[in-house]
């Protein structure tokens, strides 16, 4: 793949905040969390429309305006009093009406108030509030406070007026409150969502704080009083150290992954989240996680640990009725000691594969089948070093995007390259070659232009056939030889496959193991969709045996993929070293799946 323009907008962040920063996505929105910088956002509006901006935290409907207010007061003697006995006695309310948001419900901060005096008590007495038009409201909302008593709601209306003939506040609910709990360098590193909320943790002053949105409200840390249900929500994970929250991670339930633990983070009663009454934290496990952002894979979250360089996993048991941690590298410790993962991302479909970079370049591959419990670590290797990689979901296919640092012809040069798809039917549009680009022609040509190999032996597939060993000049042109008619792809040659079986202990006919000369039988492997061309089989490296690579195809045609079985005779052995070597040396398909020997055992 190459790109004819490289779209640029300008960030907030130099290259070194890169690894320190979290992020989440909303649709056209991401939404960037660093210790340096204050809540960042960043909005997609176009294809080529790309805008970085400040979190504007609270309500975005405006507040009302001009609001004031007249006491009707047509009664001040005790004639018109029920029992004759009322006495006309005036008293101070005061009002602030807040307005709702016609698209979103959104709740505006109050307006100023306005305070007037009457006696609501006596009858045909009443006050009335007036205010001007909101853009975008569709509702306002009156709250009323007697003798400077907390602000309760008397009413919603349409109208811009409002009348009250004496209507008992609901000191329950009152209008929401301006809280802006990220300010003077308060700045949170982490965010998620959870519940229709986003969640920001870990700032400077707190870093075992959690703060929650107003529900269904991103932006709004708003918080009324009494406090609301779908108030925004701050609480501290407090335990026996600080406990400084790394990831926050959402699941059926919030986990908050600190340095020293990971805790469960739920309702009262196991409910949602809400601010009254609030939230718990119950300690799952002691093992705390590193600022590497977690992974959820199915119901499974994976982390790195803050001490260690291994990997694990968190999953729901049933048995304790919680969250278990269990080590996933335990059976591939040579490829984490002394090593870190700073990066990594999960391709679903269709491999289900985690790729993590180290800090070395090398590359890992995890590969994960949790219904089949199959799982294990490969590494991958490349001529430079990968710095970071992401995968995006394109086409019903997870392709993966890394950023690798080549030496090009003595110069190092730094790629964004993406993985080939792995759904690629025709073989003819394989891409098993590094740094490598495809040209899709429609007339005869021998000569391609690779200017970022320049200088570089290459391997090239052209229409189906295996070209090897070609010198790229220093223009960047590379004559394959050959006039291709359809596609070439023309990249950097990984190194061969090989693989390497553990011995076969034989045994004699008695039942012992026999440590004599051994005939150990035929060789059989068995292959999937798999170019034959490039696959030699052998007991020794040193005399390797060539399959047939060709079948029933026309002349001139590349050979087909094989499904099936290849027998391989092998030279008698000793008892232990019964080793069987398979190399694949060929930019083309090959997909093992089992490798079988018929031992024959001779007594001598």
């Amino acid at each position: 793949m190459s790109v004819a323009r490289v779209y640029k907008a300008a960030s907030p962040f130099n290259s070194s905040e890169l690894a320190d920063i979290d992020y989440v996505q909303a649709f056209d929105v991401v939404y960037f969390a660093h210790l340096n910088h204050e809540p960042t956002k960043l909005i997609r509006t176009d294809h080529t429309a790309w805008t970085f901006s400040l979190v504007p935290f609270g309500p975005q409907v405006a507040v009302p305006t001009g609001v004031g207010g007249a006491a009707t007061v047509p009664n001040t003697d005790n004639d018109n009093a029920d029992t004759g006995s009322w006495a006309y006695f005036p008293q101070v309310r005061s009002y602030v009406v807040t307005a709702v948001d016609i698209d979103t419900g959104q709740e505006s901060r109050a307006s100023a108030a306005v305070t007037l005096i009457n006696d609501l008590t006596l009858k045909r007495n009443y006050n009335t509030i007036t205010w001007s038009a909101v853009t975008g409201a569709e509702r306002y909302r009156v709250y009323a406070a007697d003798n400077q008593q907390d602000w309760g709601w008397i009413g919603d209306t349409d109208e811009l007026t409002f009348t009250d003939d004496y209507i008992l506040p609901d000191y329950t609910d009152g209008p929401p409150n301006e809280y802006s709990p990220f300010q003077f360098g308060n700045h949170p590193s982490t965010v998620t969502f959870f519940e229709q909320r986003l969640l920001w943790a870990r700032t400077p002053y707190v870093p075992n704080g959690i703060y929650a949105s107003r529900s269904a409200d991103f932006e709004n840390m708003d918080v009324a009083r009494p406090t609301r249900a779908d108030d925004s929500i701050v609480f501290r994970i407090a335990a026996q150290k600080v406990n400084s929250v790394n990831s926050l991670v959402p699941l059926e339930k919030l986990l908050a992954l600190t340095g020293d633990g990971v805790f469960l983070i739920t309702g009262s009663n196991q409910e949602y989240l809400s601010a009254n009454p609030p939230p718990r934290a119950v300690r799952q496990s002691g093992r705390g996680a590193s600022r590497l952002k977690p992974l959820v894979v199915d119901e499974v979250v994976f982390y790195q640990p803050s001490i260690g360089t291994d990997i694990r996993t968190l999953g729901y048991t049933f048995e304790i009725d919680g969250y278990r941690s269990n080590d996933v590298s335990i059976f591939s410790p040579g490829l984490f000691k002394e090593f870190s993962i700073g990066a990594w991302s999960y391709s679903q479909e269709p491999l289900s594969i985690i790729w993590a970079p180290r800090n070395d370049g090398k590359l890992l591959a995890f590969t994960w089948q949790q219904e089949q419990q199959v799982w294990g670590w490969t590494l991958c290797e490349t001529q430079g070093k990968v710095l970071d990689c992401v995968t995006v979901q394109e086409q019903g296919e997870s392709r993966t995007y890394l950023i690798v640092q080549r030496v090009i012809n003595g110069v190092t040069r730094t790629f964004f390259e993406r993985m080939a798809s792995a759904k690629v039917k025709d073989q003819l549009q394989d891409c098993y070659l590094d740094c490598a680009i495809s040209f899709y022609i429609d007339r005869a040509t021998r000569v391609f232009n690779v200017p970022h190999l320049a200088g570089e032996t290459v391997h090239a597939l052209a229409d189906g056939f295996v070209i090897k060993d070609l010198v790229v000049a220093a223009n960047g042109n590379v004559d394959i030889g050959y006039d291709a008619m359809k596609v070439v792809t023309i990249g950097l040659p990984f190194p061969d496959v090989l693989v390497e079986t553990l011995p076969l202990m034989m045994q004699s006919p008695s039942g012992e193991i026999a440590n004599k000369k051994q005939q150990t039988g035929d060789i059989v492997v068995q292959v999937a969709d798999t170019r034959l061309g490039g696959l030699e089989i052998g007991r020794r490296l040193t005399n390797m045996y060539k399959t047939k690579a060709r079948g029933a195809e026309p002349i001139g045609e590349p050979s087909a993929v094989f499904t099936g079985m290849r027998t391989v005779a092998s030279e008698p052995v000793v008892s232990g070293e019964t080793t069987v070597f398979l190399r694949h040396n060929d930019p083309t398909r090959f997909t093992l799946t089992a490798i079988y020997i018929d031992p024959i055992v001779t007594e001598q």
